[in-house]
């Protein structure tokens, strides 16, 4: 029974990974996958405050459940930034595309600082457009300039230059790193609430059972 509940724990905060992960390979925007870490931590917080309401957790329960959640979030991050770039280090092939057309994203933060990116669409030599798109913060390429991409076989991960992809291994390594703590801290008991032990264990002294109280006896007075 307890091991069943670690296991819905660890489920539950592989739900955003796996959101990050499709979401990277897809070419999502980042807000979905904050949403889905949104989501699963309310549900996760709910289920659990309802079944252990009232219960007084141990010091250490609430550290490795802060662990616990701690590593989630970290490994669905690298998960996100890096996934792509795994799938094409593993299974990418080296072709030669050209620059198609440049397509200029402006964005407008909260702070009123304007961001401005560049995605430059490919092309294969024979003219047949390339799925995807090279995204970056500066004019980097030009119109017609032949490159060297990491392309999918399957042609649903967007291509990526080799030197972008030669850095994937510190996202990599973090994610995997993050996610055997996260899997250790859940197994350890994290996310589920420890009640405190008693102060006198239960069993080890009698039960005291009070006797009845006695009758008060009327003391008669003396005759002087």
């Amino acid at each position: 029974m307890l091991l069943s509940s670690r296991l819905r724990v660890i489920a539950f905060c592989s739900v955003p990974i796996l959101f990050a992960a499709v979401g990277s390979l897809l070419g999502w925007p980042g807000w979905v996958v904050v949403f889905v870490i949104i989501v699963v931590g309310v549900v996760l917080g709910f289920v659990v405050k309802s079944r252990h309401s009232g219960q007084a957790v141990e010091t250490t329960a609430k550290w490795r459940t802060l662990v616990l959640y701690s590593a989630a979030f970290v490994c669905t991050v690298a998960t996100f930034h890096g996934a792509r770039l795994t799938a094409l280090d593993l299974a990418g092939r080296t072709t030669l595309a050209d620059i198609d057309h440049l397509e200029r994203k402006q964005s407008t933060r909260r702070s009123g600082r304007i961001e401005i990116t560049y995605c430059y669409h490919l092309r294969h030599p024979d003219g047949a457009s390339m799925n995807g798109s090279l995204c970056r913060d500066g004019r980097d390429f030009a119109r017609g300039e032949p490159i060297e991409v990491l392309t999918d076989p399957t042609g649903l991960v967007a291509p990526e230059t080799p030197d972008r992809v030669a850095g994937v291994a510190w996202p990599r390594n973090i994610a995997l790193g993050s996610f055997a703590v996260m899997i250790l801290a859940a197994l350890s008991g994290g996310g589920i609430p420890t009640p405190e032990k008693p102060l006198v264990p239960p069993g080890r002294y009698g039960r005291w059972n009070p006797s009845p109280p006695k009758p008060r006896r009327d003391r008669k007075r003396r005759r002087r």
